[in-house]
């Protein structure tokens, strides 16, 4: 095997490996190795060299096989430039979900950690979920060019809410409602891709 060839595997080998209690979520071969696709057909979803890929259409989520409390996760995410004509008066979307509940109207009563790349860094409710404290918009200035890697460290200890977006902590949330459940990948309209996706349990 060839020198490019030894180094792709030894990349993957190590999104794969836990460390410092981390769990990985990425999935080998197969979504469902991990996650449980509601909302769209799982077809929309793959997985191939330690990336999950998604088409974006139509809305939908991966559900975390397992529910959390108390946490650190964390994920990177990107989206794909080639053909995006509408930015910056809209971004594409897509995020995380944690504490999530059942589904209503098209998403899980949970909080959303904001992927819409105008956006990152917000914290809200969804679908009857609440936070206090957070906020939402585009408040993250200095936002990378499309189709970069965007990387985030959410912890969550007793409805504590703490955003970490590429290493600088730009979000904080009390007392959010719900505070237990499935963690989520979203699907929303544009192709996306998702890695490095980990989540170490707190006491």
């Amino acid at each position: 095997m060839h020198m490019g060839g030894i180094l792709a595997l030894l990349a993957l080998a190590g999104a794969f490996a836990p460390g410092d209690g981390f769990v990985s979520l990425m999935p080998r071969q197969s979504i469902e190795e991990h996650w449980i696709a509601e909302g769209a057909p799982a077809s929309i979803w793959s997985v191939r060299d330690g990336v999950i890929s998604c088409q974006g259409k139509p809305n939908g989520i991966l559900r975390s096989r397992k529910t959390y409390r108390n946490f650190v996760l964390r994920a990177e995410w990107r989206f794909e430039p080639e053909g995006w004509t509408q930015a910056p008066a809209r971004w594409p979307n897509a995020g995380f979900f944690i504490f999530a509940g059942e589904i209503k109207d098209g998403w899980p009563v949970s909080l959303e950690v904001q992927g819409y790349h105008g956006e990152a860094g917000s914290l809200f409710g969804v679908r009857g979920g609440k936070v206090e404290g957070a906020k939402r918009g585009p408040f993250v200035t200095g936002r990378p060019p499309l189709g970069s890697w965007d990387k985030y460290e959410i912890t969550a200890r007793d409805g504590h809410v703490i955003v970490v977006l590429n290493g600088k902590q730009v979000n904080e949330g009390r007392n959010a409602q719900p505070s237990e459940g499935g963690i989520c990948l979203q699907s929303e309209g544009w192709p996306v891709q998702y890695r490095n996706v980990a989540v170490k349990e707190l006491k």
